[in-house]
């Protein structure tokens, strides 16, 4: 167990072994306390992912009777990597570091490339609203993950 030193006369030791004033130890724990709310893009991007996620089982549901089972299979691939996102999402506000940022940003582009390549290809304008959602709604969450309040919220300490 780790013995924990008590200010004296208005002094905090810190981790070092120094002292520091009690004005600084407050603006300190200020800071962390600060950093500890999650900024409005990283925010944004766990609502976009798990708007996503909604939309790609609602999209599932909608087109799975036109398919077949290929077709269906076909479909669910291009949802998969979203879902995935959607679950990582969850960690944002805990323990989510540097990796799962970069995880989601590899993810969201091998879903919005490959759907826009293969937008040309649709064979129902269901088909092509739901590779146009896929693509206006993940690129937002790219690009909201490359800012710097969502990128300093990743590189945060634990």
């Amino acid at each position: 167990m780790r013995a924990v030193r008590q200010p004296v006369s208005g002094y905090d030791a810190s981790s070092t072994g120094g002292m520091m004033p009690m004005s600084e130890v407050r603006e300190v724990r200020e800071v962390r306390e600060a950093r500890a709310v999650m900024p409005i893009p990283a925010r944004a991007v766990q609502i976009l992912l798990y708007a996503l996620s909604f939309i790609g089982i609602v999209s599932m549901l909608a087109l799975s009777d036109r398919l077949t089972a290929y077709g269906q299979g076909e479909l669910m691939a291009s949802w998969l990597p979203v879902w995935v996102c959607a679950a990582l999402a969850t960690t944002y506000e805990g323990r989510a570091r540097t990796g799962v940022r970069t995880t989601t940003v590899v993810l969201m582009t091998f879903t919005i490339l490959p759907t826009f390549m293969k937008l040309g290809e649709a064979a129902a304008p269901a088909f092509v609203v739901d590779a146009a959602l896929r693509i206006v709604l993940g690129a937002p969450v790219v690009v909201l993950l490359f800012l710097p309040e969502t990128t300093a919220w990743f590189d945060r300490e634990r």
